[in-house]
């Protein structure tokens, strides 16, 4: 199953940003609309069966005006989760590209491995292996 829950995320540099997921973290890109010069309106990068959407900071509307790069503000207010089958290997490309690691590849206390990190603009993401749907005891 495809993922139904599809983050939305805003970068000063989405260009940029795309190259450096693709890199660090191995999203593919499955659409992405160019603007004038190096600007990108809208991408959709998968990762598995994940998809996260992206677009340059600046668009028009009311729901892209809400919009920060924690880099601006030295803050974020979430934070992506992305299941995945190999979290060490992600870990290993996000550092190799030199990913801000917050906390190491680790054994999660409710099963599975995870790391979290930060990307080139301050965005949080963890990678687990930890199935989130499993509840404690099954």
């Amino acid at each position: 199953m495809n993922s139904t829950t599809i983050p939305c995320l805003r970068y000063q540099n989405a260009k940029k940003a795309i190259e450096w997921l693709q890199e660090a973290f191995g999203f593919q890109v499955f659409l992405q609309v160019r603007g004038e010069g190096e600007r990108i309106e809208h991408a959709r990068l998968t990762l598995g069966p994940n998809m996260i959407m992206l677009a340059t900071l600046g668009r028009e509307g009311d729901f892209d005006k809400k919009f920060a790069s924690p880099a601006t503000h030295n803050a974020v207010t979430q934070a992506i989760l992305i299941v995945v089958e190999d979290p060490d290997a992600i870990y290993q490309r996000s550092r190799a590209a030199g990913a801000k690691i917050i906390d190491e590849i680790a054994d999660f206390e409710f099963g599975g491995r995870t790391f979290t990190c930060e990307d080139i603009e301050g965005h949080l993401w963890a990678f687990t292996s930890h199935d989130p749907w499993k509840k404690a005891g099954d």
